[in-house]
């Protein structure tokens, strides 16, 4: 359900871009973004995750500056930021020994800690690359190559990466979560 609701916000900003231009995109995108959170705080029982509270704050910044001042740059940039700033995190992560992937996907695979930080470097790259790509997109395509890939684009490369790693890692799902669906 949480990562339906979180598609809201793209949605409005795509539907608004197409119609309204950039800025309406903008302004949707805030809005939607902020009203998805505060049901997603509600639900969390007034909890944010530190990648929650990354996005709404880059979000009502860059949306808020957009908006502010009639420039879409500020816009343009929140993509590569976003993930630039999680490809640091988990690289950072990975290099003090303390990989973030373990603690969001432990429940699932039973790794080493070297497997760990390797799930973790490679999602950091992801990251990067996937801050790259928007960037890309953002500043050396058009308007509506940009939307596009701001809105969908970015989906299937997401797909095929998350597939990817389940199927290298499809021997090393915890056995608990088996023994749970074999019952």
């Amino acid at each position: 359900m949480k990562a339906l609701l979180d598609f809201i916000p793209l949605i409005a900003f795509f539907v608004a871009a197409r119609y309204s231009g950039i800025l309406a995109a903008a302004g949707a995108l805030l809005v939607a973004t902020i009203i998805i959170y505060a049901i997603h705080f509600v639900r969390q029982k007034g909890k944010f995750d530190k990648q929650q509270w990354v996005v709404l704050l880059l979000t009502i910044v860059f949306c808020g500056g957009t908006l502010l001042l009639r420039d879409d740059i500020y816009l343009r940039w929140k993509s590569p930021i976003i993930n630039g700033i999680f490809a640091l995190t988990l690289l950072v992560s990975a290099a003090i020994n303390k990989p973030l992937m373990q603690l969001a996907m432990k429940e699932v695979f039973s790794l080493t800690l070297s497997g760990w930080k390797k799930l973790t470097v490679a999602w950091a790259l992801f990251f990067a690359f996937m801050g790259v790509l928007h960037y890309i997109t953002a500043f050396t395509m058009s308007d509506e190559a940009w939307i596009n890939f701001k809105t969908y684009g970015w989906i299937p490369i997401m797909l095929v990466f998350v597939v990817a790693q389940f199927a290298l890692l499809k021997n090393h799902l915890n056995p608990a979560l088996t023994d749970k669906t074999n019952k």
